[in-house]
């Protein structure tokens, strides 16, 4: 299958997904992929009943809301990103009864269910299965799907989750649309736009600045959602706190992100334009925290390392960046903040094993337990690691994060290239200049400073690479099979246009040392590259009656880090493992002192902003990457050295 750019009049774009399949994980990248199979993703339909063999979705009388379709979306993209045809067969069955479930009037999926949102969801898989496979049985039904909804809306209109999460549907449709250029779906796009929460206005104007633990409390919000239950989410007058509610939603806005972009391919504006630039900069600005992602226990709670970002609004802000790399031209933002969160923030919420995960998960995390903390309306439980901590929606969503990461490391250009997005290892196939070719990663990516792209050709073409340098890479270098040596910048894109033959190797140098970043109570972190690196304790891992994990420690975790210290980055010899099995392929070492820093309940207390320290008492601790750890400190307090105790 082809890569799929936008036809008239939608907004062109330049890069475009390759079909799923193309890109294969290799090393610790594989072992990662592995691990998630053997741990949640293969046997979830055998030990939960909601996608199991009695669910809405297989024809049965269980449940046929939304979590049967977010677990497709994941055994899709891993089944075929791993080419395991035991995983596809389990695919298979879902997708087989989806296909033969369509009505007549083109509506599809349970008995019962009314609701537009299970069945965007059930959408997205079928998506990735098309591209994988080719089966045109699929666009079929999205094709009669879509008729009924641009012949329906009035009488049947979004409603709740799928007024929020409108810009999925019209992402969606719009891809439909560039295979067949039927028009009628555009004019569907404008109707699913009218009945959508307004994300680019919301993003410019952004009311929430504000925890909402302090501006709307959740026993208040909770009553009034019960008052406006009859109250339509779209109209002339929309129900204000409903409108809060969804607004202030985690996942929700980690979707939303993506609607502007969505809807600047066929209604552009200056709001549409900037909508994820100005989202992004005031969720980052009031809600944001050092592992790449904002703060929503389960809605927005300001930027308190203490407080829980939630594991499936972390799987929908990578879906949305993977899209809008897709969707217009390249920014590197996006890859920049896309793999922040897949070499942070996403692992950190595992076990190593990944047959467990957290509901919530903290920067600043030194006790993994069932107690009450600081959340907005999660419960005592979305701190442990466990099949199903707080709910059901992270179970459901997680399977399809590694994998979508892993078949959006390299997209197709427009100019008949490939466009390096991240350079973890992988293997990329795809016919350039109409010949099969193959580049192969290896390096050990993020874990190093050296890539290296090897190419194999059936025979000597000539096709565009476009190599992404990363903004914190000091003086890269990419090295040339000819011998020639070019200088780059980071923060740029560099292409290489040469006729390729196989045995051709790129070089990559990209040196990064650690840097400090600022944050909450002028907090400190450590980044090393696309990493950010923590402090780890000495975790005791205790298996719970119910089966769930909590973690402790008796190590002491309080500690400073002393200003404008020297820091360095030491790198384990081999190839690195995947997130938290074996020894840490890198480590900073950083001078820091202990601090007057306690505890606050079941959490570390808030950072303490003016920390008194003694040089004397200082000493060089090491750092690891955070996606490897269970507890850790992320976010330290900073205090200038002296020979005497004294406040920064």
């Amino acid at each position: 299958m082809k890569p799929i750019f936008n036809r008239a009049p939608l907004t062109p774009n330049t890069l475009s997904p390759l079909p799923l399949g193309s890109i294969r994980p290799e090393d610790w990248l594989l072992e990662q992929l592995e691990t998630q199979r053997d741990g949640l993703t293969a046997k979830l339909d055998e030990t939960w009943a909601d996608v199991g063999a009695d669910c809405g979705w297989l024809g049965g009388p269980g449940d046929g809301g939304e979590h049967a379709p977010y677990y497709l979306e994941g055994l899709v993209a891993l089944a075929w990103t791993l080419d395991d045809e035991a995983l596809k067969d389990k695919a298979k069955r879902y997708v087989e009864w989806i296909l033969s479930s369509q009505r007549e009037d083109g509506w599809f999926g349970p008995e019962g269910n009314g609701d537009y949102w299970p069945l965007i969801l059930a959408l997205r898989a079928l998506r990735l299965y098309f591209t994988a496979t080719g089966d045109k049985r699929v666009l079929v039904l999205m094709d009669r799907f879509f008729k009924y909804q641009y012949a329906n809306l009035k009488e049947h209109p979004l409603k709740e989750w799928a007024v929020a999460r409108g810009g999925e549907n019209m992402e969606l449709a719009l891809w439909l649309y560039n295979l067949t250029g039927q028009k009628h779906l555009i004019e569907l796009c404008r109707k699913l736009r009218g009945q959508t929460l307004d994300w680019p206005n919301y993003f410019h104007t952004f009311a929430n600045t504000v925890p909402m633990s302090k501006s709307l409390k959740w026993d208040r919000l909770e009553e009034a959602l019960g008052e406006e239950k009859n109250e339509p989410l779209i109209g002339e007058k929309r129900p204000y706190f409903h409108t809060q509610y969804h607004f202030s939603h985690g996942v929700n806005l980690a979707m939303g992100l993506k609607a502007p972009g969505v809807i600047n391919l066929f209604k552009s504006g200056f709001k549409e334009q900037g909508g994820f630039r100005f989202g992004w900069a005031k969720l980052v600005k009031h809600h944001g925290v050092a592992s790449g992602m904002f703060i929503c226990d389960e809605h927005l709670n300001g930027n308190s390392p203490t407080q829980g970002s939630e594991l499936c609004a972390i799987v929908e802000l990578m879906s949305t960046l993977e899209a809008l790399l897709g969707l217009g031209d390249f920014s590197q933002d996006y890859a920049d903040i896309l793999e922040k969160l897949a070499y942070n923030a996403l692992p950190a919420a595992f076990t190593a094993d990944m047959t467990a995960h957290q509901g919530d998960e903290q920067v600043n995390q030194v006790k993994v337990s069932r107690e009450k903390r600081k959340w907005y309306n999660h419960g005592d439980d979305a701190n442990l690691f466990a099949m199903a901590p707080n709910d059901g929606c992270c179970l459901a969503s997680c399977h399809q994060a590694w994998p979508r990461f892993t078949s959006s490391l390299w997209y197709a250009t427009s100019d008949g290239g490939l466009q390096a997005v991240s350079y973890a290892p992988c293997t990329v196939r795809a016919v350039l200049d109409g010949v099969p070719a193959r580049l192969r990663v290896s390096g050990g990516y993020p874990f190093g400073q050296s890539v290296e792209i090897q190419v194999s050709v059936k025979q000597p073409c000539e096709f565009p690479v476009y190599l992404r340098m990363p903004f914190w890479t000091r003086q890269p270098m990419v090295y040339l099979p000819d011998g020639e040596i070019m200088q780059v910048r980071a923060g740029d894109v560099t292409c290489v246009r040469r006729r390729w033959r196989s045995g051709d190797v790129i070089r990559l140098e990209l040196p990064t040392v650690p840097r400090v970043t600022k944050w909450y109570h002028q907090s400190g972190a450590v980044e090393l590259g696309p990493l950010l690196m923590a402090f780890q304790p000495e975790e005791q891992w205790e298996k719970l009656d119910d089966g769930a994990w909590q973690v402790t420690t008796e190590t002491p975790w309080n500690w400073a880090l002393v200003r404008d210290e020297p820091m360095k980055a030491v790198y384990a010899k081999g190839e690195p493992a995947a997130f938290g099995k074996g020894d840490a392929p890198v480590k900073v070492l950083v001078k820091a002192t202990p601090v007057d820093w306690h505890m606050d309940g079941a959490s570390a207390g808030s950072v303490p902003m003016v920390p008194a320290i003694r040089e004397s008492e200082a000493q060089v601790i090491e750092l690891v990457p955070f996606g490897g750890t269970a507890l850790r400190i992320g976010q330290f307090p900073i205090g200038r050295g002296g020979s005497s105790s004294r406040k920064e």
